[in-house]
């Protein structure tokens, strides 16, 4: 039996379940981010205790939560959707009040192992590889090399939203960095991907504010030619970041996060276009571009992956 806690600014969840990924019982809360870490990991334990007093057998802990994080050592090094989770010794201070051996993960490695253990990897050769990108709020990814989620030097998770696409002087910024991987393909880089491609109407000086997410999407739906051409130009972006995943890592899938359901079937087809566009030949002939096969459970067990 494991216990899964996922850790999030607005939300926070705990699991018991089985090695076969069987969610047994499952409790959900607001995070109550602004009370800072002590009282959000106070919660965490009561939660986690009371699945133990439920469940005989629990035997170990996995957390997944956004970085930056040191998994190895399990600290949390200030997540922007955690304020006050500054080096905070999570794996240490969860393991002294549980009594369990507890792996700390980064959500979006979490999530790639996942759905390489339970989800698009079962269709896979096996041991997997594969990559998850995040394509939510933010843009991240999560790799899974040969069956072993990846971590680089100290723990430290890849951080490709940080990579550059293009350097034009108008184009979207994230992390101060304009054309990077987060600007053109998180969700809350829409904005900027809008001003980019509509720049007369929704770009500064334009008539119109930059829609978000919804709205953009909302205009995409009644055939609003600019909202089309905004979603074109974010899907275009998000193909050619999983190329250069694909032509690095040669994996089996690519596996595209929270936005593939929300921007739906065309927002797919333009991604793989582009992904296919990119990519060395023999790299598209082995590696699937699709979305997330584990759905609303994923975030749940992501968690239980990382118990072990």
């Amino acid at each position: 039996m494991r216990l899964g806690l996922d850790v999030g600014g607005t939300k926070c969840a705990a699991v018991v379940g089985t090695a076969e990924g069987e969610v047994i019982e499952r409790v959900q809360w607001p995070s109550a981010a602004d009370r800072g870490p002590d009282s959000m990991i106070d919660r965490l334990v009561r939660a986690a205790r009371g699945f133990m007093d439920r469940h005989a057998g629990v035997a170990s802990v996995g957390v997944s939560i956004g970085g930056p994080l040191d998994a190895e050592a399990g600290v949390i090094h200030a997540p922007p959707n955690l304020p006050g989770w500054d080096a905070i010794p999570l794996r240490a201070r969860l393991t002294d009040a549980l009594g369990l051996p507890v792996r700390v993960m980064h959500d979006a490695a979490a999530c790639a192992l996942a759905e390489a253990r339970w989800g698009v990897g079962r269709g896979l050769d096996q041991p997997v590889t594969l990559a998850f990108l995040t394509c939510g709020t933010g843009m991240g990814a999560g790799l899974v090399l040969r069956g072993e989620a990846w971590v680089g030097a100290g723990g430290r998770s890849p951080e490709l939203g940080h990579v550059r696409l293009t350097d034009g002087p108008d184009d979207p910024e994230a992390f101060g960095k304009r054309g990077c991987v987060e600007a053109w393909c998180a969700g809350a880089g829409l904005p900027g991907v809008a001003a980019a491609a509509a720049p007369a109407r929704w770009g500064p000086g334009g008539t119109q504010p930059a829609p978000a997410g919804p709205a953009l999407s909302a205009l995409a739906a009644a055939g609003d030619a600019d909202a089309l051409a905004t979603l074109a130009l974010h899907a275009r972006m998000t193909g050619r970041t999983a190329a250069i995943l694909g032509d690095l890592l040669v994996p089996g899938a690519i596996v595209l996060g929270s936005l593939a359901p929300r921007l739906g079937e065309r927002w797919i087809g333009q991604v793989r276009a582009a992904f296919a566009a990119e990519v060395l030949p023999a790299v598209a002939d082995r590696c699937r571009v699709v979305p997330a096969a584990l759905g609303d459970r994923l975030q749940d067990l992501a968690a239980l992956a990382a118990a072990g």
